[in-house]
């Protein structure tokens, strides 16, 4: 090998690895990742639900243990709007269950997505 392609070969493997560093740093700062608990214990605090009011607010639903709270988040302040109601508990049995959007779609193209053909070239 040339050392221009030793070269290529390390700039390439710097690049990925700092590429993959800048997501995980984007996500991080996004919430969507967090690192676990110290021994495995289960987090005393998260949040429920997170509403946008507008472009500079947003309504937050915070759960610390069997508690809620309702805060407002701004750019410059913080309002607690309601504190200390009790969590909602969420009853999923009574829900039906959701339909398969799809399921129309792979009954119509079933015989087309397992054999890799149409059935119009079947006939043929």
């Amino acid at each position: 090998m040339a050392p221009d392609d030793y070269f290529r070969v390390i700039f390439g493997l710097v690049a990925v690895i700092g590429l993959i560093g800048i997501a995980a740093v984007i996500a991080r700062k996004a919430g969507v990742v967090s690192l676990p608990t110290a021994g495995g214990r289960k987090r005393r605090l998260s949040i429920s639900e997170s509403l946008p009011l507008d472009a500079r607010r947003r309504l937050l639903i915070v759960r610390r243990d069997d508690r809620e709270h309702l805060i407002i988040l701004g750019a410059q302040t913080e309002t607690l709007v309601e504190e200390g109601f009790e969590a909602a508990i969420v009853d999923n049995e009574d829900a039906a269950p959701r339909p398969n959007p799809f399921a129309e779609l792979r009954n119509a193209f079933g015989a087309t997505l397992t054999t890799g053909r149409s059935a119009n070239r079947d006939a043929a």
